[in-house]
C-alpha cells in the first residue's frame, strides 16, 4: 500500500539520521544499540510486506530494549499514522509503552499523554481522555494550548460550558482568538440558565461574554430577546440596534426583532429613520425589505415598488425580487399577471431550497444559523451568505 511504504521511507530516514548521530557520537552503547537497529529494520521489512501486526510486535520489541530519548518523536509519529489510519489500538498500544518508560522528560511525558489521550478521544473513549488530560493539566499550571485546546474540546462536546470555560480562561495567554471562543461558551451557559429560566444569571453571563468579546454578536441577540420579553423595549431596540457597529453581517438577524418592538412602541417612523441610515452603511436584503414594508404601510403599494425597484437595481436578490413580485401581483395589474406569478413560483422554490449561511472556514452551508459550525467546530465563522443569492 502506498501509505506503508510512504510510512517505511519515513522511518528509514529517521533511522539514518539516528544512526550517523549515534556514530558520530561514538556512543558506547554499541551492543545494546544493535539490538534496536536490528528489530527497527525487521520492522520496517513487516511493513513493507504490509504485515502491521507483526511490524507493531517487532517495533514494541525495539521500544523496551531503548531508552534513548532521541526515539520517542519518532515512535509518537508511528502512533499517529496508525491511528489516522484507524488502527487506534495499535497507536495506543505505541503510546501505552512510551508512557512506561522512565526515562521521559517531563516534556516528553505530556507529549506522549497528549497523543494517548487523543487515541482515546479516536476510540470514543471520553472518560480515559479526559481523566488524562484533566491530571496534566491540574498538574502543570503552564499546560502547553494543545493540552488545553483538546480537554476544551472534550468538554464541547459533552456540552460541559462551566468546565470549558475554565479551561478557554487559560487559553486566552495564548492569543487573542480564543476570548472569541470564550464568549461563546459564555453565551452557552447562559441560553442553559435561560431554558430554566434564570434570567439574571444569563444576565451576567452575556455581561462577561461581552467582557471577553466586545464584538460578540450572540450576546447582543440574546440580551436583547431577555429585554424584549421582559417587556423593556426601549432598551432591547438599543441592543438590537448595537449589532450594526459590532459586525453589520449580522444585522438581518436583528432587523424581525426590531420590527416587531418599533410596531409595539407604535414608532414606525423611527424605524424607518435608523434603517435608512443602516441602508447605507450596509444595504442588506433584511434591511430594504422591512423599509418596503414600512413604506407599503404608510404610503402605499405603488411608493413601496417604487422603492423596492430603486433598490433592487443596485443591490440584486433572489428575496428582494421575489418580495418585488408579491407586490406587483397585490396591486393587481392583471396584463403580466400569469407571467409573474410563474417567475414567483419559480423564485420562492430557489429560496427555499438554497442555504441561507455560509461557514467562512470550511464552506459549511444550511439554513439554520449556527454559532459554531457544525462541519469544522469553528466559532463566529458562520454569517449569512452575501451576494446575488443571498443578503
Amino acid at each position: 500500500m502506498p501509505d506503508i511504504a510512504l510510512l517505511a521511507l519515513f522511518l528509514l530516514a529517521i533511522t539514518i539520521g539516528y544512526l550517523l548521530g549515534k556514530w558520530d557520537g561514538k556512543n558506547k552503547k554499541t551492543n545494546k544499540y544493535q539490538t534496536f537497529n536490528k528489530d527497527y529494520f525487521v520492522g520496517l521489512n513487516y511493513l513493507l510486506n504490509e504485515q502491521t501486526d507483526k511490524a507493531i510486535d517487532t517495533f514494541i520489541q525495539a521500544l523496551n530494549s531503548d531508552t534513548d530519548t532521541d526515539t520517542v518523536d519518532t515512535y509518537l509519529a508511528l502512533g499517529h499514522f496508525f491511528c489516522k489510519r484507524g488502527e487506534v489500538d495499535k497507536s495506543i498500544q505505541i503510546h501505552q509503552d512510551l508512557l512506561a518508560r522512565t526515562s521521559l522528560t517531563s516534556e516528553q511525558s505530556e507529549k506522549v499523554q497528549l497523543a494517548l489521550s487523543q487515541d482515546y478521544l479516536s476510540a470514543g473513549l471520553f472518560d480515559r481522555a479526559e481523566a488524562m488530560l484533566r491530571e496534566l493539566v491540574d498538574r502543570n499550571p503552564s499546560a502547553s494550548e494543545e493540552v488545553l485546546h483538546t480537554l476544551s474540546c472534550i468538554y464541547e462536546q459533552e456540552k460541559e460550558w462551566g468546565k470549558a470555560i475554565k479551561i478557554a480562561e487559560r487559553l486566552k495567554s495564548y492569543g487573542a482568538r480564543y476570548g472569541k471562543v470564550l464568549a461563546q461558551y459564555y453565551c452557552e451557559l447562559a441560553e442553559q440558565y435561560l431554558a430554566m429560566n434564570d434570567r439574571l444569571r444569563a444576565r451576567k453571563l452575556l455581561k462577561m461574554a461581552m467582557n471577553r468579546d466586545k464584538l460578540c454578536i450572540r450576546a447582543s441577540l440574546i440580551q436583547g430577546l431577555i429585554e424584549f420579553e421582559e417587556g423593556n423595549l426601549k432598551d432591547a431596540s438599543k441592543v438590537f440596534e448595537r449589532v450594526l457597529k459590532q459586525d453589520s453581517r449580522y444585522f438581518p438577524l436583528a432587523v424581525p426583532y426590531l420590527e416587531k418592538i418599533y410596531r409595539k412602541i407604535g414608532n414606525s417612523h423611527s424605524l424607518g429613520v435608523f434603517l435608512a441610515s443602516s441602508l447605507k452603511e450596509k444595504p442588506t436584503t433584511a434591511t430594504i425589505l422591512a423599509m418596503t414594508r414600512i413604506i407599503h404601510e404608510q404610503q402605499g403599494e405603488k411608493p413601496a415598488i417604487i422603492f423596492l425597484v430603486q433598490q433592487l437595481r443596485e443591490h440584486p436578490t433572489l428575496k428582494g425580487l421575489n418580495a418585488l413580485l408579491g407586490l406587483q401581483l397585490e396591486t393587481g395589474e392583471k396584463v403580466s399577471e400569469q407571467g409573474v406569478r410563474l417567475f414567483m413560483d419559480l423564485t420562492t422554490q430557489i429560496v427555499e431550497v438554497k442555504p441561507v449561511y455560509k461557514c467562512s472556514e470550511c464552506g459549511f452551508m444550511g439554513k439554520d444559523m449556527h454559532w459554531q459550525c457544525p462541519k469544522c467546530k469553528g466559532w463566529n465563522s458562520i454569517a449569512p451568505i452575501e451576494g446575488l443569492e443571498g443578503e
